[in-house]
């Protein structure tokens, strides 16, 4: 499965969902379709959730998801991808939850899963990409995340 996020930068504020069933804020994505590829897919799923066009977006991770329980293990893709330019209306709901705009300096006092967090804070601060493995439980507490500077 490959499932992409968009992160929106924009006057040093990030756009984040609010998603009430899980209590915690999420970077607008979604699965892709067939054929489509990570930046269309990106672009797509950031107008359908927020009513933003995407534009001069770049690939800003690569992540292996991995989710361990017992002796067995699952795994998808994760890919995230960046702008600092969109057009359009923000719609501020959605059926998944609130859109808002949030500072960059409070990234780490939101409520998200962490390896989000090393994900955004990670394209925030660098302009080059990041391909990381993350490892969580079942219900998705971090374990341990290996990043491309450590291999």
């Amino acid at each position: 499965m490959r499932v992409v996020n968009s992160l929106l930068v924009k006057d040093n504020q990030i756009l984040l969902l609010f998603k009430p069933s899980r209590q915690k804020w999420f970077l607008p994505g979604g699965k892709a379709e067939f054929s489509e590829n990570v930046i269309q897919t990106g672009c797509r799923e950031l107008f359908e959730e927020t009513g933003l066009q995407l534009h001069n977006a770049v690939l800003g991770a690569v992540t292996t998801i991995v989710v361990e329980e017992d002796s067995k293990q699952s795994e998808w893709m994760l890919y995230t991808i960046k702008g600092t330019e969109a057009t359009g209306k923000l719609n501020k709901e959605n059926r998944e939850g609130t859109l808002s705009w949030h500072d960059i300096t409070q990234v780490d006092e939101l409520p998200m899963f962490e390896g989000d967090r090393f994900i955004i804070k990670h394209l925030i601060n660098q302009n080059e990409p990041i391909v990381s493995t993350q490892f969580y439980t079942p219900s998705y507490d971090l374990i341990k995340i290996i990043t491309s500077y450590e291999v």
